[in-house]
């Protein structure tokens, strides 16, 4: 497979003057807790997006996206949204903001790479816009600082209607440390950073497992998801006295509201749970308690198959073949912008075990998930061109 520097030689005929890597944002629990502004434990990981630059002498932009093999073209001068932008939004929202704020937007060459290139939309986009300004920055000598960076990146937001980014995965991007983890408070937009205790040495594994379904799978269900979470947010909202703290309304107090249909309790009820495991687990993580974690974990999995419906049958086998062994502390459902990734807390001298449920996974139903070490990594960076034989 080709690196980002062979593929944009290969597609404009010379190399970028600038590389970057934006790491993929993982939201371990709070996936949903923006809605009732509640709590969130972040971090990144080693995939995410590549993205290489090359300066036009025109005002064109043309961007390939390597890994939907995909390609989108248009003029600095006069360009508008337009519907069949999809991923490729975000770049021209970016223009669009920088264009606002007096910066210098020539045109250019951008080819984009890896796994956040076929997200979920808040995924893709804060991936491209934070690559994009970055790399822009760099050409052009903006001379930006990061606070700024990431408010330009949250500003595109009003040039598209679909295409948004959520404010804490800028944060995270452009914030994240390498082994430690991100805890926020979504109400204040306070977090803070904290190790995360399991490391190859503590005895405990953390591995993602990706099941390697189709891209877009569930994909349309998590977007009419947060749609009507903000609607059925908006109508609890409506109804309670000014200063209420959504994220503790009590279960019962949402089963008697009279004002919500049977749907909306169900996802209000998701969220509020959500946003409290984050808090909850935030303990554990502190405390080292992987027993209570693995515990809390699967217990947020059932929340994510029954309450909120966002699983396949792939994803429910694996956990459920998780649940059998006694390898296994607990799994759930991530969010990183992919459908069908899971988090597995499991015993480092047993960890060995549960390669066979993969192989007999694959046979199943004939996806062949990837099992990787999960290790929260940095922030986004520059590449040096020092890099560049190995990527």
């Amino acid at each position: 497979m080709k690196g980002i520097i062979d593929v944009h030689k290969a597609e404009y005929g010379v190399e970028p003057d600038v590389v970057v890597e934006v790491p993929q944002v993982t939201t371990l629990l709070g996936a949903f807790s923006e809605f009732c502004s509640g709590y969130a434990l972040m971090s990144t990981n080693t995939q995410g997006l590549r993205v290489a630059i090359t300066r036009r002498q025109d005002s064109q932009v043309h961007v390939f996206n390597s890994t939907k093999k995909e390609r989108k073209k248009f003029q600095i001068v006069g360009m508008k949204a337009r519907k069949e932008d999809r991923w490729c939004a975000p770049v021209k929202s970016i223009c669009q903001v920088l264009l606002s704020s007096e910066l210098e937007v020539p045109g250019f060459n951008l080819t984009i790479k890896g796994q956040s290139a076929v997200a979920d939309p808040p995924a893709i986009t804060a991936a491209i816009s934070s690559g994009l300004i970055v790399a822009l920055d760099k050409m052009l000598g903006y001379g930006l600082d990061v606070n700024r960076m990431v408010r330009l990146a949250y500003n595109a937001n009003r040039f598209s209607d679909t295409y948004k980014s959520r404010l804490r995965d800028l944060i995270t991007i452009f914030s994240a440390e390498p082994g430690k983890m991100i805890h926020f408070d979504l109400e204040t937009y306070d977090y803070s950073f904290f190790p995360y205790p399991f490391t190859p040495e503590s005895g405990v594994a953390s591995w993602f497992i990706d099941c390697s379904l189709p891209a877009d799978e569930l994909s349309e269900e998590v977007a009419i998801f947060r749609m009507d979470a903000a609607q059925a947010f908006q109508k609890l909202r409506e109804g309670l006295p000014k200063g209420t703290k959504v994220r503790n309304i009590g279960r019962k107090d949402i089963i008697q509201n009279t004002n919500l249909t049977e749907d909306w309790k169900r996802i209000i009820s998701f969220v509020i749970e959500d946003s409290a495991a984050a808090e909850k687990g935030y303990e554990y993580l502190l405390s080292g308690d992987v027993k209570q974690l693995g515990k809390l974990l699967s217990n947020e999995q059932r929340n994510i198959s029954h309450s909120a419906g966002l699983t396949s049958p792939e994803v429910d086998w694996l956990v459920k073949r998780g649940g059998e062994s006694d390898s296994i502390f607990g799994a759930t459902e991530i969010s990183v912008g992919i459908t069908g990734t899971l988090v597995f807390l499991i015993d480092s001298a047993k960890e060995d075990l549960f390669g066979e449920k993969l192989v007999e996974y694959e046979r199943i139903f004939g996806f062949q998930p990837v099992m990787r070490e999960y290790i929260p990594s940095g922030s986004i960076r520059i590449i040096p061109e020092d890099e560049y034989p190995l990527i």
